[in-house]
C-alpha cells in the first residue's frame, strides 16, 4: 500500500496551480513523509474560479512534492518571513498575505512538481483515506474531503 496524500485547495488557487502561476503551496503542518510524495489535489466548493465550476468538490489532478521547505519568520524586521521574494511569487501570497496566514508561526512550502490535471475530475469516493492503527494504516471510506490535509492510499 502507497501513502500519498490528498490537499484541499480552494477553486482560485487550484487555477493557479493549474496555469503554473503558483508552484508553492503553504501550509501550517507537513506530512511525516519522505521526498518525494504523491499529492492529489481536491478542489474545494467555491463560487469563483469559473473555469472550474464542474469541478468542484472533486479531485482534479496530482502533483509530486519533490522538496518541503521549512518557512520561519524573520528575527528583524517584524512581520515577514525570512524568504526571498521569488519564494513568495512562487507561493501566490501577497502584499503580506503569508504573514497574515501563519502571524509568525513556522510554515511549510509544499513544492508541486510532475502537475498531472486529469481530463475527467475523480470523485471523493474513488480514495481511500489511511487511519493509524497500532499495526500501521489501515485504509477507511472517506466520508468528507479535509479541512487541510490527510494521508490516502496512492491510487495504482
Amino acid at each position: 500500500m502507497g501513502k500519498a496524500v490528498l490537499i484541499s485547495i480552494r477553486p482560485e488557487w487550484v487555477e493557479k496551480i493549474a496555469r503554473g502561476e503558483k508552484t508553492v503551496e503553504v501550509r501550517k503542518t507537513r506530512p511525516k513523509l519522505d521526498t518525494p510524495f504523491k499529492c492529489y489535489i481536491y478542489c474545494t466548493q467555491g463560487n469563483d474560479a469559473r473555469r472550474l465550476r464542474g469541478s468542484w468538490g472533486k479531485v482534479i489532478g496530482e502533483f509530486i512534492c519533490d522538496r518541503v521547505e521549512t518557512i520561519k519568520a524573520a528575527t528583524e524586521p517584524y512581520g515577514i518571513y525570512d524568504v526571498d521574494d521569488d519564494f513568495v511569487a512562487q507561493t501566490g501570497l501577497v502584499d503580506g498575505a503569508l504573514w497574515d496566514y501563519g502571524k509568525g508561526a513556522t510554515l511549510y512550502g509544499w513544492h508541486i512538481s510532475k502537475l498531472e490535471i486529469y481530463d475527467t475530475p475523480k470523485p471523493l469516493s474513488e480514495f481511500k483515506g489511511l487511519r493509524k492503527t497500532k499495526f500501521g494504516y489501515a485504509p477507511v471510506e472517506i466520508k468528507r474531503p479535509p479541512q487541510s490535509w490527510c494521508y490516502v492510499e496512492e491510487l495504482k
